[in-house]
């Protein structure tokens, strides 16, 4: 389903976002998901949905509020309530002989977002707009891709510091990209031309100095690898769907411009209607009879969807429009009628963003403060259910990447130290702020941004509330590269963010990689330990803290931060360490070699070969041995 999935997507980012008491943590999340298969890169990745060349089936009617005969007119519609962020350009679009108009915008809650109107050589123009996210380096937005074109073309977001993209294509063949940087624009836009019949599967990028720093495929939530059974229907604004066998039964996906929406098997079994919602989508399909469907969006204004029948006898109804003004996140309202107006289903989805009816929470829902002028503000709680630990929630948020996300951590873990960020853009000139639960003995937290300064937290109590919440503001354009933490009767300590993607952001870094065993290197930069597996990315460990070493974030709990890829575990740990053995709880050990680290961050780095078939979810426990073999630390 679209909701599940972006549940997952806002999941995955939310954690990527999340600093808990055990970094390794991520390795055992990872160890539990499919290995991935070599020449993958979770980067970035674009959907695979564009590989799916179609012959849409055009249906008439239906189409949606950005759609009409004149470009311009569906312009100043998108505009209505965004803020232009830099000047538009044209580009030709070779499948429709057409011109493809992109820009990008702040949209009303001040995010930044890419912008197009695709004109079509048979049928109106549309357009649409999408937020940018901003913790990539590269995106891709649409595609052009159908059947019977001899040519097509794919395009993106990059930041300002990319310098080169390279299309990746099914026979392998590379393509370069163009990339056009708009006046006034706080990104770039690249584009790269394909032969229709070769189609695009990745793109490389670099940077301005034609060093590269990653590969980014296209198969993040993608359709299913089961054949498709019919042609592709477009319903309306660009949005189309197509199912696809599998042994579950047909499964609809969705896309719009050639970007992927979602996808869920066609049932009706446990509801007449079935309807998603985001901000400029509305997908569903509903039991034959039905004719229309109403939707009406928390705070917004209402859209009426006539149903068409589908064209692969699966015996459905099915609905697609642009979204409408409002917040679907906040809650809608789905109302479906038949042919002859009698409402025979209705369905009220509440918001996602606060707390269950069922929640108990403990004191007020409060909102962090620097976020209620934003337009959405970051509510924040305490709440318990019987014999489960007290945990600290989080919803709502600015940022795109906040949209229908709820974040939760136990606070009863005393060295654990949960924080969260949200990004608020307005008031203008925005801010991050970083929050998180506080313990009474806790004196003081602060901030550390990548230059050394430190922002020093305040701290916020609600009435009743079991613990305070601490919340520290720094500048939009500003990198935290750690935190301090000030317990009562305690030094103060550093305590490291944890980036698994930060390897991408010094991977064009001229300085040598060390050379681990295994082919494993390693590359400390600020505050990034980052690795790669031949020469892939894998995932980073936490640096230093700006001002500190590594040797200080270890303690008697943890004294050795470590990670996996595809075929070896690696990790670092305190000066000294000679060899690391790990014993597999479900049986078994791997031993990895140390090399002393040439940074003087007074630690070791090590690597070892995994054992076939590992189960790192399972648990292990690491123990490093000095020269002489003698037992120096133990990690369980």
């Amino acid at each position: 389903m679209d909701q599940l999935e972006e549940r997952l997507r806002a999941a995955f980012d939310a954690r990527a976002r999340t600093y808990e008491a055990s970094p390794d943590a991520w390795a055992r999340v990872l160890a539990r998901r499919p290995r991935r298969r070599p020449g993958r890169l979770l980067v970035a990745a674009l959907p695979a949905a564009l590989l799916a060349v179609f012959v849409p089936v055009l249906l008439n009617g239906g189409l949606g509020r950005n759609t009409a005969a004149d470009p311009d007119a569906i312009y100043r519609e998108l505009m209505r309530d965004r803020t232009p962020a830099g000047e538009q350009v044209t580009v030709e679009n070779p499948t429709e002989g057409k011109p493809l108009r992109l820009w990008f915008a702040k949209a009303r809650a001040g995010y930044p977002e890419v912008c197009y109107i695709a004109e079509r050589a048979a049928g109106n123009p549309y357009g649409g707009c999408s937020d940018v996210p901003e913790q990539w380096d590269v995106w891709f937005s649409g595609s052009t891709l159908r059947d019977g074109a001899a040519t097509a073309l794919d395009w993106g977001v990059a930041t300002r510091n990319i310098g080169a993209v390279t299309g990746i294509t099914t026979s392998g063949r590379k393509i370069t990209g163009t990339l056009v940087t708009p006046e006034g624009a706080p990104y770039r836009i690249w584009t790269v031309t394909y032969p229709a019949q070769d189609a695009m599967t990745s793109v490389e990028y670099a940077d301005e100095q034609g060093r590269s720093i990653a590969r980014s495929s296209r198969d993040m939530l993608s359709p299913p690898s089961g054949p498709a059974m019919g042609p592709a229907m477009e319903l309306s604004d660009g949005i189309t769907v197509r199912p696809h066998r599998t042994k579950d039964g047909a499964e609809l996906n969705w896309s719009r411009n050639g970007a992927h929406l979602g996808g869920g098997l066609a049932t009706t079994r446990d509801a007449p209607v079935i309807v998603n919602v985001r901000d400029d989508v509305i997908t569903g399909y509903a039991r034959d009879g039905v004719a229309r469907v109403e939707v009406s969006v928390s705070g917004g204004g209402t859209t009426s969807l006539e149903t068409r029948p589908d064209p692969w006898g699966l015996g459905i109804v099915l609905f697609a429009d642009a979204g409408v003004d409002g917040d679907g996140y906040q809650g809608y309202r789905a109302v479906a009628y038949d042919t002859t107006g009698k409402e025979i289903w209705r369905h009220e989805e509440p918001s996602r963003e606060n707390p269950g009816p069922d929640t108990r929470t403990i004191g007020p829902v409060m909102a962090v403060p620097g976020t209620e002028g934003s337009g959405r503000p970051m509510r924040v709680w305490f709440s318990q259910h019987d014999g489960d630990p007290q945990m600290f929630c989080a919803s709502g948020g600015a940022s795109p990447a906040d949209r229908g996300m709820m974040w939760c951590a136990a606070t009863g873990q005393e060295h654990s130290f949960p924080v969260q960020s949200t990004t608020a853009y307005l008031p203008e000139p925005g801010a991050v702020i970083h929050f998180g639960p506080a313990r009474d003995d806790w004196e003081w937290v602060e901030a550390v941004l990548a230059d050394g300064r430190r922002v020093r937290a305040e701290f916020l109590r609600g009435e009743g509330a079991p613990l305070r919440v601490w919340h520290a503001s720094v500048p939009l354009d500003a990198q935290v590269g750690g935190y301090i933490l000030k317990v009562q009767g305690q030094a103060a300590r550093p305590v490291a963010t944890f980036d698994k993607a930060c390897g991408r952001q010094v991977a064009s870094s001229a300085s040598d990689r060390l050379a681990l065993p295994e082919n494993i290197t390693a590359l400390l930069s600020g505050s990034c330990m980052a690795f790669w597996e031949d020469g892939e990315m894998v995932p980073a460990l936490p640096g230093p803290v700006p001002g500190a070493k590594l040797s200080e974030q270890f303690d008697a709990r943890r004294p050795a931060y470590w990670s996996h890829g595809d075929n070896a575990w690696y990790g670092y740990a305190p000066a000294g360490t000679a060899k690391v053995v790990m014993t597999l709880k479900v049986g078994g050990t791997a031993t990895a070699a140390a090399v002393p680290d040439p940074w003087g961050q007074g630690v070791t780095l090590f690597a070892g070969v995994t054992p076939k078939g590992t189960d790192f979810g399972e648990g292990a426990t690491l123990t490093g041995y000095d020269a002489d073999g003698k037992e120096v630390w133990t990690y369980r």
